[in-house]
C-alpha cells in the first residue's frame, strides 16, 4: 500500500467533501465554497490543505492555517480526518511527516490544534505533541477575568483582515448563539476586544485564563489545546506552561459565529 501526500488542488475539492462526509451526514456544512474560504482566501499567509491518496483517491487530510502566537510565528492544524477504512496509523503518520517538513521548511516557531481528546492523545503519544491545557467552558465575564487575560504571555494575534475572515464584520466583541443537541441555547463569548461593556455579564459562556488547566478536569468537560514545538527557545520561554496561556473561544474553528440579536 503506497500513500501518496500532497498538496490539495481545485480538482480534490469533492472528494475531500466526501471524504469528511463519508458517514452519510455532514454536521460541519463542508461546501466547496467553504474549502476555498479556509485554503483559498484565508487572509494571514498561504493556507495548507494536504490529502493523502491511496491509488490516486484521497483517504485523508490535514489542514494548516499560519497564525501568530503574539509574534511568534505558528502553524495552526485542523481539519484532520482519515477515512474509516485506512484508520491504521499509516496515513496519519504520512500527513504529519509532512506536516513536520513543512512546519520546519517555513521556520514556524511551533504548531498548535484544538483536537479532540482521542486524537490529541494519538498525537502526544506517537507524534511528538505536548497537551499545554485544558480548556473548561466557564459561565460569566468577570472583571478579573479581563485582568489576567491581559498579563499572559502566549495568545492568538490577529491583523483585522483576519477578523473579516472570520467572522464577517470588524467588531468590538462577538457574541455567538449555539443550540445544543437537548435544544438549550448557549450565549458563547467568542472573541473581545473591548473590554468595559461586557464585564459582569453572567449569561456569557467563554474560555477564560481562570478555566485553563494543566490537566484534565474528571468532572466536566474541558477542551484539550495541544502544541509541538520546533524552535526550542521557546521551551526556555515557558511555552509549556498553562499559566502562560490566554485562549478564546474564537480561536478554534469549532465555534461557527452566528450572531446574538441585540
Amino acid at each position: 500500500m503506497t500513500i501518496v501526500v500532497r498538496i490539495a488542488e481545485d480538482s480534490d475539492i469533492q472528494q475531500i467533501i466526501d471524504l469528511f462526509c463519508e458517514s452519510g451526514e455532514n454536521p460541519y456544512q463542508w461546501t466547496p465554497e467553504k474549502w476555498k474560504h479556509y485554503y483559498r482566501n484565508y487572509p494571514e499567509g498561504d493556507a495548507v490543505s494536504l490529502v493523502a491518496t491511496l491509488n490516486e483517491a484521497v483517504v485523508g487530510h490535514y489542514g494548516l492555517l499560519p497564525v501568530n502566537i503574539g509574534e511568534i510565528p505558528a502553524m495552526m492544524g485542523l481539519h484532520a480526518y482519515v477515512a474509516r477504512a485506512q484508520r491504521g496509523l499509516t496515513v496519519i503518520s504520512a500527513l504529519m511527516k509532512e506536516v513536520d517538513r513543512i512546519c520546519q521548511s517555513t521556520n514556524v516557531g511551533l504548531i498548535c490544534g484544538f483536537a479532540n481528546p482521542q486524537f490529541s492523545l494519538i498525537k502526544t503519544k506517537i507524534f511528538k505533541w505536548r497537551t499545554v491545557c485544558w480548556l473548561a467552558f466557564k459561565n460569566g465575564l468577570t472583571e478579573q477575568d479581563l485582568k489576567i487575560k491581559s498579563s499572559k504571555k502566549f495568545y492568538f494575534s490577529y491583523s483585522n483582515e483576519w477578523f473579516d475572515w472570520r467572522f464577517g464584520k470588524q467588531l468590538d466583541t462577538y457574541v455567538s448563539v449555539y443550540c445544543d443537541s437537548n435544544k438549550n441555547n448557549h450565549i458563547q463569548l467568542l472573541k473581545y476586544r473591548s473590554e468595559v461593556p461586557l464585564a459582569g455579564d453572567l449569561n456569557l459562556e467563554l474560555w477564560s485564563p481562570q478555566a485553563t488547566y494543566p490537566v484534565n478536569q474528571t468532572h466536566f468537560f474541558c477542551q484539550p489545546f495541544s502544541i509541538k514545538v520546533y524552535d526550542p527557545k521557546l521551551v526556555d520561554e515557558g511555552i509549556f506552561d498553562s499559566e502562560h496561556w490566554s485562549i478564546d473561544m474564537g480561536d478554534s474553528d469549532t465555534f461557527q459565529y452566528s450572531p446574538k440579536e441585540s
